[in-house]
């Protein structure tokens, strides 16, 4: 079961799409944008005989499955050729059509790799590489344009540099498409449509000053802040979890901006349990914060496992 399956659920009556595989849980977006986290025995690929099967109903049948679009799955992929050597692949894994461009910068220049049309579900060869020259890779760029015969929201155009460090190619997993095992590496997790991008915009600019000074608690040496969506917007009903993710992220990283400019020594983020996915990405970004002196979870007699405690330098 691979990111972009459509999938239904065994006992009740929600569809959807794969958007996350961790083991054996896996994270399906249903119809309304909503984010369920499910095990893989409760859940059942979308089948080529099964859609037959509905498309034989009346007309005026009212269909059991809506159908679902894959918007998200764009991986970079090695598969190992040998010890060292692996091919590098491209992967569209949604049901988009891509016309893109892979880039690579090295020593100051930017020269084409890679071109042409990514098909909805399908993979292109870019290059082979060697894991022992690593530090010779320089900086892949993407460039892709989202194309669809059906009406859509106009996404933002994918540009991504990505450059890779040894400690990211540690454990296998099965690549989508190609049916065998690699190094995977999603490339649009933070993708938004021009207008939502543009509206998160305006929102940051306007309230986010006015949420860190509204924190819970503030001091000369302390803050608190809040990064549950009901605290930062009064209306996210319409948005999608990544939407949503990316709106708390973006609160987030303002917030340490200004409490290290304001010499705050420490400050906290209340991000919840939920699925964890806010709470990693936020460890991801301060573990590696050259104004972070070290971080750990706050007091869980008043927070739970729900917020994370920053030492500021």
């Amino acid at each position: 079961m691979n990111i972009g399956d459509k999938v239904r659920f065994l006992h009740s009556k929600e569809a959807g799409v794969v958007v996350a595989v961790k083991g054996d849980l896996v994270e399906v977006e249903i119809e309304d944008g909503f984010t369920i986290p499910v095990q893989r025995r409760e859940i059942v690929l979308i089948s080529a005989e099964e859609s037959k099967r509905f498309n034989t109903q009346e007309k005026n049948a009212k269909p059991l499955i809506k159908e679902f679009q894959a918007l998200q799955g764009i991986f970079l992929a090695f598969l190992p050729l040998n010890d060292q050597k692996f091919a590098l692949y491209c992967l569209n894994n949604t049901d988009w059509s891509l016309p893109f461009a892979i880039h690579k910068e090295q020593n100051d220049k930017i020269f084409t790799i890679a071109k042409g049309l990514l098909e909805a579900k399908s993979s292109q060869k870019v290059e082979e590489v060697s894991l022992s020259h690593l530090e010779t890779w320089g900086i892949y760029i993407l460039q892709m344009i989202y194309a669809s015969a059906k009406p859509f929201e106009q996404p933002a155009i994918l540009q991504k540099k990505q450059k890779f460090r040894a400690n990211q190619f540690k454990t296998m997993q099965e690549v989508p498409l190609l049916g065998k095992k690699g190094y995977l590496f999603q490339v649009d997790k933070e993708v938004l449509s021009q207008e939502t991008s543009q509206n998160l915009t305006t929102h940051l600019h306007t309230h986010t000053q006015s949420i860190y000074e509204c924190s819970q608690q503030v001091s000369e040496t302390a803050s608190i802040v809040d990064l549950h969506i009901d605290k930062l917007l009064k209306e996210y009903q319409n948005l999608s979890p990544t939407e949503i993710l990316n709106y708390q992220l973006n609160v987030f990283e303002k917030c340490l901006d200004s409490a290290i400019a304001n010499g705050l020594s420490e400050i906290t983020f209340i991000h919840g349990v939920g699925n964890g996915t806010l709470r990693h990405e936020i460890h991801k970004r301060i573990s590696k914060h050259p104004h972070v002196v070290y971080y750990k979870d706050a007091q869980k007699e008043k927070f739970g496992y729900g917020a994370t405690f920053v030492k500021l330098k």
